[in-house]
């Protein structure tokens, strides 16, 4: 039998289960819905590797030179072989997160009627931030990054605030951009040039206890100075997309969290480690920067460790720290399960964008950095006077 037969009826298989599986738990409040979704996307993402092959495949086919066809042939065999592992991988990584929160429905927290979200204005007054995450309009932070630390990674709360779309009662979200800059040094005069990897507008809201949740990002990834794709994007409320949340304010060992749910688009889960945390040497040790930015192991809830994934991305996971009062200040990647050496490394933090002109921040520039994050961002990064 044709070998494009066979998997067309091993993929047509696969949905009249699908679909069988679905009629038999519709009605079944014990139905494995986290992993019923597992596999549904599993069959989806066949599918998309399926389509993938036969687009490159007729672009392959249409390559004059016999050689760089039949190379391109191979490409496109070992690409569809990758994408298949790829999709198991994502299966097997959604399953193991199903073992984790269970195999409920997920519900939108921002639906839920027990929760008083406030007004975001009301943080640094009426309400204390969480401690780990600090959403007073004014704060700003500088992060490390990178394999080298080559990125500079500025994080910015704004005095802008989106509504959550599609909810019966209000939930306002405090928008918080996050601006992934690269340094680079011209050869004519050894000036730096700074240039933009990823802009993301983050979107948080906070209730009453101090929980800090996930709405939305809109992420603006760039590619040689110039704008690429959205990926990653997604709002609660908008096509299915659900919020989760970021950080809690009094957090416990074993809890698990989904920070967003946009199903294929954004998937990421949290899990607490550890409440007394201090890096490892394996990891690499305390954050350097700064003595406040050192976790003490002996003091409950000082630092926060948390291992964070996405079904997305299985291999790509990481370990974060966050120091109580000063908030997030180290994360530590590792690629199967091992330390990669790579990391980010909170360097400074502030009230207000004045502390990217500190000795502490140690950047170069930084005038014509503000320049670029003002054109990138100007809501964010232009002064109010501009």
């Amino acid at each position: 039998m044709n070998i494009n037969r066979q998997v067309t009826i091993f993929f047509a298989a696969l949905a009249i289960l699908g679909a069988t599986l679905g009629q038999a738990m519709a009605g079944n409040s014990s139905a494995h819905f986290c992993s019923q979704t597992a596999q549904t996307l599993f069959q989806a993402c066949h599918f998309d590797v399926k389509d993938d092959f036969k687009e490159t495949k007729a672009k392959c086919i249409n390559v004059i030179d016999q050689e760089a066809r039949t190379e391109c042939f191979d490409m496109a065999r070992a690409a569809r072989r990758e994408d298949w592992k790829g999709c198991r991988d994502q299966r097997g990584a959604r399953f193991e997160v199903c073992d984790l929160i269970g195999e409920q429905r997920y519900a939108d927290p921002l639906l839920d009627p027990d929760i008083a979200f406030i007004d975001p204005g009301e943080i640094g007054t009426s309400y204390d931030p969480n401690h780990y995450v600090n959403m007073t309009v004014g704060h700003t932070y500088v992060l490390r990054a990178g394999e080298d630390f080559e990125e500079t990674v500025i994080v910015h709360v704004t005095n802008q605030i989106r509504e959550a779309e599609g909810y019966d009662e209000p939930v306002l979200c405090r928008v918080v951009v996050d601006a992934v800059m690269i340094a680079e040094e011209e050869e004519e005069d050894s000036s730096i040039e700074w240039g933009a990897q990823e802009v993301t507008d983050d979107y948080f809201a906070q209730d009453d206890s101090g929980i800090v949740y996930y709405c939305g990002e809109i992420a603006r990834n760039f590619e040689d100075g110039y704008l690429n794709n959205l990926d990653g994007s997604f709002f609660s409320g908008v096509d299915f997309a659900k919020a989760g949340v970021l950080v809690r304010q009094y957090p416990s060992v074993g809890q698990v969290d989904r920070q967003e749910y946009a199903i294929a688009e954004a998937e990421d889960v949290v899990e607490v480690i550890d409440l007394t945390a201090v890096p490892s040497e394996e990891e690499g040790g305390q954050n350097p920067n700064d003595p406040s930015f050192a976790c003490d192991g002996d003091a409950v809830g000082d630092c926060l460790k948390t291992f964070d994934s996405s079904a997305l991305d299985p291999e790509a996971t990481e370990y974060k720290y966050y120091r109580k009062g000063v908030g997030f200040v180290l994360a530590v990647a590792m690629e199967n399960g091992e330390i990669s050496g790579e990391r980010e490394e909170l360097v400074c933090v502030g009230d207000s964008l004045d502390i990217l002109s500190t000795t502490a921040c140690g950047l170069d520039n930084v005038e014509e950095l503000l320049e670029k994050l003002c054109a990138l961002s100007p809501d964010a990064f232009c002064p109010d006077d501009a």
